[in-house]
């Protein structure tokens, strides 16, 4: 009758070969983790840039929407600035009347605001500013510019002046002709590094 052979203990040659494949399987699981972590920050990036954009076009088809006929009286002029003015062609920028924004009870203002939107060619963003009054009496009531988009390679503005005219640029310029009421509509192109262009289209009764 045979004696069963003793018990005997892993070789060095099989241990060293077991803690290659457990350093192994380690080295896939943290690659695995490193990539998941990397996605993870991917799409949390993606979704903060999503949420900015829609934040800015909403604000701006929010401006446009709530533009009213009113003149602005600039600190120091005699003469109002239309309730539209385009000057995104040359210097980048659009001013418009809005009126119908809430205030705060003890605030003393009328919900009537002259914003401005702005191309800052140099630093490739677009800005917004506010006068929160249409009559100030310095430069000093105007809010500072908030930076709304980055990256921005262009901004443009064309207006609706009617079947006959048709869309035109620089709405409420004195050349050709003095426009002192607002467009039949508005379409703002903004060329985003990011997204390519983004168009926003009001029309107003």
């Amino acid at each position: 009758m045979s004696r069963p052979s003793p018990e005997r203990g892993l070789t060095l040659l099989e241990l060293v070969a077991v803690m290659a494949i457990f350093a192994l399987v380690a080295v896939m699981g943290l690659q695995a983790l490193s990539g998941m972590m990397r996605a993870r920050d991917r799409l949390t990036v993606a979704d903060e840039e999503a949420a900015a954009l829609a934040r800015g076009l909403t604000l701006l088809r929010a401006d446009l929407k709530s533009a009213s006929g009113a003149a602005f009286w600039p600190p120091g002029t005699p003469d109002p600035e239309p309730p539209l003015l385009d000057q995104s062609a040359e210097d980048g920028w659009l001013a418009l009347t809005t009126a119908g924004r809430a205030v705060l009870p003890e605030a003393s203002l009328a919900g009537e605001e002259r914003v401005i939107w702005r191309h800052d060619r140099q630093g490739d963003r677009l800005l917004r500013q506010v006068w929160p009054v249409l009559r100030p009496a310095s430069v000093q009531a105007r809010a500072s510019e908030t930076e709304i988009f980055d990256r921005i390679a262009g901004f443009q503005i064309r207006s609706y002046a009617g079947a006959e005219e048709g869309w035109i640029d620089g709405w409420g310029q004195p050349e050709p002709l003095a426009r002192t009421t607002l467009p039949k509509a508005v379409e703002v192109r903004i060329d985003s590094e990011r997204y390519g262009p983004l168009r926003v289209m009001v029309a107003w009764p």
